[in-house]
């Protein structure tokens, strides 16, 4: 179980299964929404084998989906698997996370994402090859398991078959099968849209899509907020992708006509991606309340474009460095050089799931200590109070609700948007926090730390306020904050207060 998304996803999973497991959680407790398929297929694993096995078997599955689809795209594309395996060296170690600059990522955890790229890259290779009902299927239950991977690479497939095949695009035949099909396979992304869609939403003072654009994730959809050197990694990106395609498709050795078109087509489709991120540049500096920029346009294209470069890339290198039986050898010995070092890592990494939790879920000795006591001393489904940055594994480890956390801000509803904003600025004392969210600057780094520094310094009565407004009588505070409040457990780093 990593430390980023599967901390999101497996216990949201598990409550899915499980509805009175941390039932009064703001995030764990909200809808399924587009996570539905994905909830279905490991929320029963997460309360069987728990959540270090459905890790496992999950990034098994969800990286052997990846690989089939990357696999069969490779083969419509000529690339051998030594090339490919170097392609995806490129991509995996270049930049982490693999996207050029909207962070988005394909390797690392396990989350419906994986399974939609996936599908998507199934997608692709059926469509270079002309099968564009088989194509519709993939793209919708890519969809099914993440509606905005699915329905921005949708989106694009559309913007390609009218730039290379109008005369698809204007069949109506086609459209007559296509549509039932898209309609079916994705069926889980059209109910999550639809209910969000006909969802009352109650009148704010605060916009819910510019608290999560712009005050949680500017790093994923904010352009106005990359720092600089993201834009010269975008840049070097464009020029290599271009330069390297260029050279594959134009005036390298060509396997034959069919190979020649699919690479041009597959060239096409990354362009027809960057069309949508550039859209989404675009759109930024207008969309002042995040209405847009919350739906990630820049997802897709920011990974196909890095994906796109680690292939044309290799393809150049095979063409350049790796020609004939000496270049095959020397491939040979620095993908077995590599694999090398990868094993090593593992294995060292295999080894310290004995130890799980452990600091990689941002777990220590103490916080086992502190969510074991709780968990056999405060009465089942009670809520208990803790930092609104610091300790987020605390709910899933006590079985016990949190109020709020900073990092797992809810999407389903803007109802629980707004929640979550109150009580996040509830546990950092009142702290304005919109004071501190600026559309051209990425502040999430000074907002943790107010938010933490104004939990630290909460006093006796505003501890006891928040008790009171959140039924809870259990604060979990570190050692150094002092309070007039019964003491119930501490040790060297924690100390758990009563009411």
């Amino acid at each position: 179980m990593g430390s980023v998304n599967e901390l999101h996803h497996l216990p949201l999973s598990r409550h899915f299964v499980d509805p009175t497991w941390l039932a009064g959680d703001i995030y764990y407790s909200e809808p399924p929404g587009y996570r539905l398929l994905f909830q279905l297929i490991f929320g029963p694993l997460t309360t069987t084998v728990g959540f270090l096995a459905t890790s496992i078997i999950g990034r098994t599955l969800g990286y052997l989906a990846v690989a089939v689809g990357l696999w069969t795209l490779s083969r419509r594309l000529g690339i051998r698997l030594p090339t490919l395996l170097l392609a995806m060296g490129l991509l995996v170690y270049v930049r982490r996370p693999q996207g050029v600059m909207a962070g988005e990522w394909l390797l690392g955890g396990i989350e419906p994402k994986i399974f939609a790229y996936g599908a998507v890259f199934m997608a692709l290779s059926v469509m270079l090859t002309g099968r564009y009902l088989w194509m519709t299927a993939w793209l919708g239950l890519a969809a099914s398991f993440h509606a905005l991977v699915g329905g921005w690479a949708s989106i694009a497939v559309l913007l390609w078959l009218g730039w290379r095949r109008r005369d698809v695009l204007l069949d109506g035949r086609r459209w007559l099968a296509a549509l039932p099909i898209y309609a079916l396979t994705s069926v889980f992304a059209l109910t999550a849209v639809l209910t969000q869609l006909l969802r009352p939403v109650a009148a704010s003072d605060i916009s819910p899509s510019y608290i999560y654009s712009f005050l949680r994730n500017p790093h994923h959809v904010n352009p106005l907020a990359w720092p600089l050197e993201e834009w010269f990694y975008l840049l070097a990106y464009l020029l290599v992708f271009g330069g390297t395609a260029l050279h594959v498709t134009r005036f390298a050795p060509q396997p034959d006509a069919r190979i020649t078109r699919n690479r041009a087509d597959f060239f096409c489709f990354v362009l027809c991606t960057l069309i949508l991120f550039g859209a989404g540049i675009l759109v930024a500096p207008f969309d002042v309340e995040g209405r847009i920029l919350q739906y990630y346009p820049f997802r897709v294209g920011d990974l196909m474009l890095a994906l796109g470069t680690a292939l044309f890339l290799a393809l150049a290198l095979e063409n350049w460095v790796f020609r004939g039986r000496r270049g095959a050898i020397a491939l040979t010995l620095i993908l077995l050089i590599c694999f090398g070092a990868e094993a090593s890592r593992c294995y060292t990494k295999a080894m310290a799931l004995r130890d799980f939790p452990s600091q990689v879920q941002g777990v220590n000795p103490d916080l086992i200590a502190t969510a074991s006591w709780l968990q056999q001393h405060v009465p089942e489904g009670e809520p208990v109070i803790s930092p609104p940055v610091d300790l987020s594994p605390l709910a899933w480890l006590s079985d016990h609700p949190a109020i709020a956390k900073f990092r797992f801000v809810p999407s389903a509803s803007s109802a629980d948007v707004e929640a979550w904003f109150e009580r996040i600025t509830d546990l950092g004392g009142g702290l304005d926090l919109l004071s501190y969210t600026d559309r051209r600057t990425d502040n999430r780094r000074q907002i943790r730390q107010a938010l933490t520094n104004g939990y630290n310094s909460l006093d006796t009565a505003q501890v006891s306020a928040l008790m009171d407004k959140y039924q809870s009588r259990y604060a979990v505070t570190y050692i150094g904050q002092i309070l007039d409040l019964p003491v119930l457990n501490e040790n060297s780093r924690y100390r758990i207060y009563g009411q």
